[in-house]
C-alpha cells in the first residue's frame, strides 16, 4: 500500500513516532486534485511503477474507489498476500526494492528522518514492536514540484527496459529516419517522415499516438496513447507527453499531462504541465536567468519562495489552465488550477488557482463559471466531467491553497 499523511487508513497508527511521512501539499498544485500515486514520472505513474517493480497489487487513496483502504486490505489479507507500506512518493529503484523486500515482518525503512517503508503482520497489525532498518543509499524520491522534470530522463532509460522485455515494436514506415536501436512503436501509431534519435537515450511511443511529417525527436522521450505531435515539432531529451496530448514547437526537459496542448510554436522547458491545459499559440517560457542564478519557486507549504539551487527551472502549472496567444512566462513560474491567462506582458512568478489574468486587471474566475466552461472542455474531447471530481475541485475551491 502507498501512504503518505493524508493516506485514509487505520494502519497509519502504526507509524507514530517512526520518522516524517511525506506531505504531498509539498507537490501541489500536482496533487490538488490527485493522489501522488496517479503522477507520471517517466512512462508511468508512480502506482504502476510498483505494480510493475512488485508484481503486486499496489492499494493507495483514491477518490474513485468507493471501498475504503482498509476494507481493501483486509479482502487480501484472506489470500494470504504479503503487506508492505512504502511512501507515495518513491520511486522504486532496484536497491531500494531489494531492501524492502529483505524487511521482516515489524521492520521499517528510513533514511534520515523520513519513513520510507514498513512491512506488516497481517495478524497483529499494530504491533507495537518495531525495529529499524536503516537505507543507507540515497532513496530517489518526489520531494518539491521540479523533482517531477528532473527523473523524467532516468525513469524512461529504466522503464524501457522494463516495459519492452519480451516484446516487439510494431512495424513503422522506412520513410522516417532512426539512429540507434532503442524505439519502441506501439499498436496503430502513425508516423511517417520524422526523425528519431535514440543513441542519446530510447524513444518510446504509445498505442494509437500520431507524430505527424517533419518532427524530429530525440529521446529520452515518452508519446503517450493518442498523443499528437505536429509537423515540425522539435522535442529534445527527458520528455514525458501525456496520453491524448497535442503538442507543437520546441520542447525540452519537460513533462506535459494527459489531454493537455501545447498545439503551436512556442519553447517549454524545465517545465511541469498538468493535465487539460491548453497553452495559446506562442507560449513561451523562460528556464534560465541572464545572471546564471539559482532560481526560486513558490512553495505552497509555506507560502514563501523556495530555492531550488537549480540553474535551470521553467514554468510548473496546475490542472485545467488555459493561456492566450503569446502568453510568457518568466523563470521558475507557479501557475495553480484552472486558471484563465491572457495578458501580453510577463506573468507574476506565482498565480494562485482560479485566477483570472487580462491586460485590465486581475479578477477571480467564479467557481461556476469555471466549472460550467470546464463541461465544454470535457465534451470537445467525447469525455463527461465526472460529479466527484467536481466536488474535488469546490472542495480545493475553498482551500487553505486557494490564495
Amino acid at each position: 500500500m502507498l501512504f503518505d499523511q493524508s493516506t485514509q487508513s487505520s494502519y497509519l497508527q502504526c507509524f507514530n513516532g517512526l520518522g516524517n511521512l511525506f506531505n504531498p501539499d509539498s507537490l501541489w498544485p500536482f496533487t490538488s486534485l490527485k493522489s501522488t500515486a496517479l503522477l507520471r514520472v517517466g512512462i508511468l505513474p508512480l502506482f504502476e511503477k510498483w505494480a510493475h517493480a512488485l508484481d503486486a497489487v499496489v492499494l493507495y487513496d483514491s477518490q474513485a474507489s468507493e471501498v475504503s483502504l482498509d476494507e481493501q486490505i483486509a479482502s487480501w489479507s484472506h489470500e494470504g498476500h504479503e503487506l508492505f507500506f512504502v511512501s507515495v512518493n518513491v520511486i522504486p529503484t532496484e536497491s531500494f526494492v531489494e531492501k524492502l523486500i529483505s524487511l521482516a515482518k515489524g521492520q521499517y525503512l528510513r533514511s534520515d528522518n523520513n519513513l520510507f517503508a514498513f512491512r506488516a503482520d497481517f495478524d497483529q497489525p499494530f504491533n507495537a514492536s518495531m525495529e529499524k532498518v536503516f537505507f543507507g543509499q540515497d532513496c530517489i524520491h518526489l520531494q518539491f514540484i521540479e523533482d517531477l522534470y528532473l527523473n523524467i530522463g532516468s525513469e524512461i532509460i529504466r522503464e524501457f527496459g522494463i516495459l519492452t522485455h519480451d516484446r516487439r515494436s510494431e512495424f513503422y514506415s522506412n520513410t522516417n529516419i532512426v539512429f540507434g536501436d532503442q524505439l519502441f512503436v506501439g499498436q496503430s501509431v502513425e508516423m511517417e517522415c520524422v526523425t528519431l534519435n535514440t543513441k542519446t537515450g530510447p524513444i518510446y511511443i504509445d498505442d494509437g499516438a500520431i507524430i505527424m511529417e517533419g518532427a524530429n525527436l530525440r529521446g529520452p522521450l515518452y508519446i503517450g496513447k493518442n498523443a499528437v505531435v505536429k509537423m515540425g515539432t522539435t522535442i529534445y531529451s527527458n520528455v514525458s507527453i501525456g496520453d491524448y496530448a497535442v503538442v507543437g514547437g520546441e520542447i525540452s526537459n519537460s513533462s506535459i499531462g494527459d489531454f493537455s496542448a501545447k498545439g503551436h510554436y512556442g519553447y517549454l522547458g524545465c517545465s511541469v504541465v498538468g493535465d487539460w491545459c491548453n497553452l495559446g499559440a506562442g507560449t513561451t517560457n523562460s528556464n534560465l536567468k541572464n545572471n546564471l542564478s539559482s532560481i526560486k519557486l513558490y512553495d505552497y507549504r509555506s507560502d514563501s519562495l523556495r530555492d531550488t539551487g537549480l540553474m535551470k527551472c521553467g514554468l510548473f502549472m496546475g490542472d485545467f489552465t488555459r493561456t492566450g496567444i503569446q502568453s510568457m512566462f518568466n523563470t521558475g513560474t507557479v501557475v495553480g488550477l484552472g486558471c484563465m491567462l491572457s495578458i501580453t506582458g510577463f506573468y507574476p512568478k506565482f498565480v494562485s488557482s482560479f485566477t483570472w489574468l487580462y491586460n485590465e486587471g486581475n479578477e477571480t474566475y467564479q467557481l461556476q463559471k469555471f466549472i460550467s466552461d470546464l463541461e465544454v472542455v470535457f465534451l470537445s474531447k467525447n469525455r463527461k466531467l465526472d460529479k466527484k471530481l467536481i466536488e474535488k475541485i469546490i472542495e480545493i475551491n475553498q482551500s487553505k491553497f486557494k490564495n
